[in-house]
């Protein structure tokens, strides 16, 4: 085993002494396109397969990646996988299952987060990494057995589970390699279908618009480092951040934003690209006979480029995650009759998903202010007709877009401060409205 993590640790150590990284965070890239390697060995020697062998292939080998990234703390994967498990044989598709599993699941990740927490407050990659997002699998799968066994399933059809999965199956649903380290989140009946070979016979069309995937990830990826050199979080820490001008602080704070964003947006391509050669991400066949490639995707390039509200920002990125969330809390709270209160609720839950830092709650407790804020003036420039020409005139639509394009991607941009500074000694600091007030104080006469 030595000898194996010897010739995986060359590709990382190039990278940190390219790139200067962090070597944790190469080495859990580097695993990304390791992926690859898996996927096309189980395309070339799985492919009809019995659906055990794949389950056992999955675990084995993501056993082996979730150790050569987080050593012995890998053991807390298993240990919640046959938690869940005991737990589905025992209560099957009853409510106290779903409830169980919250609780065991969300526990689980809290020891790592609070343990994180008293680190150094910062953003590390640990073995919550990974962990975060087997939470929200098993946490999916037990609702998906209790929709199982309601009478109406209406929107549901798709991922419910009509029967007790075996435990092969949730430990190769689990640890399906494709979306072990970053996700994207897949239901186990995808996972099913996938392993039963139900999508095999499109196979032979996703290598194309995989390896694009990956080639789009790796651009986000290597321009991140390259162009973030020039802009430096370190800048907002300095004197010379309050000297500057106004403008020019808020023109920074935009662009740093971006930057930021192009890791997660290069992330997710990649790992999209490993669950397109896989073939799980098959989506059914066009109007037109071509086949979609996109049930893995996590961020609509078109979109998030051309985004000119916060909304398609929400819409573009972090597809799959959002779908999980809309699906399992935002709908679940259908009962409190109130979409404030459960968008509320929702936000809060990612919040806490993500960690217990209180950059993470600053963060979308923004979301949550900005995206009400937005939607309020829109209705507001539907309603008073004379915002309503300004806005639909078609002299000044280039205009428009432009204006409200700055604004939501700067309003996003501000949203990351906390997201990424996670200390709220660092967020306030960085913070655009405190110094916004000190310009305000000393260059604007009452």
């Amino acid at each position: 085993m030595e000898a194996v993590f010897y010739w995986m640790e060359l590709l990382p150590q190039r990278l940190h002494e390219t790139l200067g990284a962090e070597i944790s965070a190469v080495r859990l890239f580097s695993t990304l396109l390791y992926v690859y390697v898996l996927a096309i060995i189980q395309r070339l020697t799985l492919t009809g397969a019995n659906a055990n062998l794949h389950h056992l292939y999955h675990s084995v080998t993501a056993a082996f990646l979730l150790y050569y990234n987080f050593g012995f703390t890998s053991s807390y994967f298993i240990g919640n996988i046959i938690i869940i498990y005991v737990i589905i044989v025992l209560f099957k598709s009853s409510k106290y299952a779903v409830i169980l599993s919250l609780i065991v699941n969300l526990g689980i990740l809290g020891v790592g987060y609070v343990e994180n927490l008293y680190s150094d407050g910062s953003y590390v990659i640990s073995w919550t990494t990974a962990h975060c997002v087997l939470t929200l699998k098993l946490i999916g799968l037990t609702w998906d057995i209790y929709d199982g066994a309601q009478q109406n399933i209406k929107g549901k059809e798709e991922t419910a589970v009509a029967s007790i999965p075996t435990f092969l199956e949730v430990l190769g649903f689990s640890y399906y390699p494709p979306g072990l380290m970053t996700g994207p989140q897949i239901s186990f009946m995808k996972y099913k279908r996938f392993t039963e070979g139900m999508f095999d016979q499109h196979l032979s069309k996703s290598w194309v618009y995989g390896m694009s995937r990956l080639m789009a990830g790796l651009v986000f990826v290597i321009g991140y480092p390259v162009i973030g050199s020039h802009l430096p979080v370190s800048y907002f820490y300095t004197q010379q951040y309050t000297e500057d001008p106004l403008v020019y602080r808020l023109g920074y704070m935009l662009l740093w934003g971006q930057i930021v964003l192009a890791r997660y947006v290069g992330v997710w391509l990649v790992a999209e690209g490993s669950c397109v050669i896989s073939g799980i991400a098959f989506n059914g066949v066009d109007n037109s006979g071509n086949v979609k490639w996109n049930a893995c995707a996590n961020i609509k390039l078109s979109t998030y480029l051309t985004a000119t509200s916060l909304q398609h920002f929400v819409d573009s990125f972090n597809i799959n995650t959002n779908k999980w969330v809309l699906n399992y809390v935002y709908k679940r709270l259908r009962f409190l009759n109130n979409k404030q209160i459960s968008q509320g609720v929702a936000l809060l839950f990612l919040a806490a998903w993500h960690g217990f830092n209180s950059g993470y709650f600053m963060c979308f407790f923004l979301e949550f202010v900005f995206m009400n804020g937005e939607k309020q003036i829109s209705q507001l420039c539907e309603k008073k007709k004379l915002l309503k020409a300004i806005v639909t005139q078609p002299a000044l639509a280039v205009l428009i877009k432009l204006f409200t394009k700055i604004c939501a991607t700067f309003f996003l941009s501000y949203a990351l401060i906390s997201f990424d500074q996670l200390q709220y000694s660092q967020y306030i600091t960085v913070g655009a409205v405190t110094q916004c007030a000190d310009y305000c104080k000393h260059n604007v006469k009452w």
